[in-house]
Order: C-alpha cells, then structure tokens, then sequence
C-alpha cells in the first residue's frame, strides 16, 4: 500500500485519471506518458517552494575525494544547490569558507596538508574549485550538504519522495489534471480548464501554509524606520 506523501507513479497516474474522468488508457484522449510528464513537470516546479521554506527537505550529503594537485571536485549530479562543505578532520568536520573574489589573485598551491589543509572554495560549473589546491590526496577529505534534484518518475513503480508534507501529493496531481485540461482546451478551441486551475490555486495556498510548519526557526520583521 502507498502512503499519503510516497505514491508510486502508476497510483498518481490512476488518481489523476480517475479525476479527468477517464480511468481506462486505452480509451482515453490522453496517454500516461504525457500525464507523467505533467507531474515531473509539477514536481521540479513546486520542489523551490519547499527548500525555500521547509528546512532540510531534499536536502542530503555525501563525501568526495580530493587529489594532490587538482583544484576541481566533481559535485553529486543530483546537486541543486550546496548548503555547507565541511573539511574532514581527526577530530570532527570543519565548515570551509565559500570565496569568489574577483578583484585579487589567489594560490595555485599550498603546502598544508591533514588538518591544516582548510581550503576556501568556489563554483565552476558543477564542481567545487578549491584554493589553494590540496598537496595531497584524501579518500572522503570533504563532506557536502546539498539540496538535491527531485528524481524524474519514470518507471510505474518510481515513488515520490515520502519525506513531505502530503499536499504535496495533491498540488502535484491537480496540477496534472489542469495540464491535460489545458491541452484539452486547446485542441478543441473550448475553455475547460477553469475549474482545475482553480483548484490548483486554492491547494497551493494549503500547500505554502503546510509546508511553513517545518521549521521552528524564528522570522522577524524589521520595522520601517525612515
């Protein structure tokens, strides 16, 4: 059975059907390969809403090696978007500073090593470039914390994510739904797309309070002081 947040693809796709009214595939004006396009599309659409406000959704880490002489380190594929990088050392992890300073030059090489070796770092492209680059190797030498891409759906067994809130679910579904409504619409020059956009619209409102929850952090609001 699938939960609330995890459903599989084959269950979104049954229940998004079974709202357009048209359970059967084989008998249908759309296929399931253009509905599971429409939830991707819902899933990397809505995925920035939830990491701009629900603190440590997507978010997972992984530890990369580092390599005498080389100043590049390839970043997960999955990456988004880097929240920390840590430097490994005997007693715990260091946070590493990020620095992209344009305006002075910088180390090609350093000759710190072990614990001492706390490089700052920058972006090219998807890969850490650090200054100055190490003078040694190391298996595992930095720890990323990452916002990770929400995965494609592809195969009917694919699940989404079960670490959110379940309206998600439901925003991603509806969303389908005005899709293929939409696509209806417009093949047919007849506007019969109004009541799943509202509907997408009032379950987006749900999702952005839900999903506000997450986290205790506290939010100030500065006073206007002219």
């Amino acid at each position: 059975m699938a939960s609330l947040s995890a459903p599989t693809l084959d269950d979104l796709i049954t229940d998004v059907r079974n709202m357009l009214n048209q359970p059967d595939p084989n008998n249908s004006f759309w296929t399931d390969q253009e509905l599971s396009s429409y939830l991707n599309e819902a899933c990397r659409r809505y995925f920035t809403d939830v990491i701009m406000n629900m603190e440590g959704q997507f978010e997972v880490q992984a530890d990369l090696d580092i390599v005498d002489g080389v100043e590049t380190v390839a970043l997960p594929a999955d990456c988004f978007k880097i929240k920390a990088v840590y430097r490994k050392v005997s007693n715990g992890y260091e946070i590493l500073p990020y620095q992209n300073n344009l305006t002075s030059g910088y180390q090609t090489n350093g000759n710190l090593v072990g614990d001492f070796y706390l490089p700052a770092y920058q972006f090219r492209q998807n890969n850490l470039v650090l200054r100055p680059a190490p003078s040694g190797s190391e298996v595992a030498a930095l720890r990323v914390l990452y916002v990770q891409l929400p995965e494609t759906l592809v195969n009917g067994g694919d699940s989404l994510t079960g670490n959110i809130s379940p309206v998600f679910k439901d925003l991603i579904q509806m969303y389908a739904v005005y899709k293929a409504k939409m696509k209806e619409s417009l093949v047919n020059n007849v506007q019969v797309y109004g009541v799943a956009q509202e509907s997408v619209n009032s379950l987006y409102k749900s999702f952005q309070d839900a999903i506000r929850q997450r986290s205790a952090y506290p939010q100030f609001t500065t006073p206007f002081s002219p």
